[in-house]
């Protein structure tokens, strides 16, 4: 890992800042879910790269490495609230790095802080599976030596989520 900035005891090696919009607000008048799901969304394209208009493969981020070999696909995305985030004029702040580098997939991990409290601990955690496609078969297409030594350089713990309910779950309070 090429960063010893730590948020909640988590490695970091990407700070994103995210400016709320005046729609991005629940009836509640805390960011809604869905907004917040953007947020990480918007964040996530910093940290990995965007789609370059009219070409194929990625740019301004980590996902440049692949060129026109692989694109990308959210396999699956989880999101912990631990708090509420309300509107402030100063933009969020999420912290990203990757969690876990596996044969055609790696995951990214994120908090979402509150700018405006120096204080505040995460108010979101959140873990997305990023599945790498051939471009031309459309199935995984296995990590390369090259795009792993990327990743390891960002590479750091996963966030904590609580366990799901379930069966095997033990009994809430």
């Amino acid at each position: 890992m090429t960063v010893a900035e730590r948020v909640d005891g988590h490695p970091v090696t990407r700070r994103v800042t995210v400016h709320l919009r005046q729609q991005d607000l629940s009836p509640s008048g805390h960011v809604g879910n869905a907004s917040t799901v953007g947020v990480l969304e918007e964040a996530r394209t910093v940290f990995l790269g965007h789609a370059r208009p009219g070409r194929v493969g990625y740019a301004d981020g980590i996902l440049e490495v692949l060129g026109e070999r692989a694109r990308m696909l959210i396999g699956q995305q989880t999101v912990e609230y631990t708090s509420e985030l309300w509107y402030a004029h100063e933009p969020l702040l999420v912290s990203l790095w990757i969690s876990h580098i596996g044969r055609s997939s790696f995951s990214v991990a994120a908090t979402i802080a509150d700018q405006s409290d120096p204080t505040a601990q995460a108010a979101v955690s959140s873990e997305a599976t990023i599945v790498l496609v051939d471009r031309l078969t459309g199935r995984p297409w296995p990590i390369t030596d090259d795009v792993r030594d990327v990743f390891v350089r960002h590479h750091g713990d996963p966030v904590a989520l609580r366990p799901r309910p379930g069966p095997d779950a033990p009994a809430g309070p």
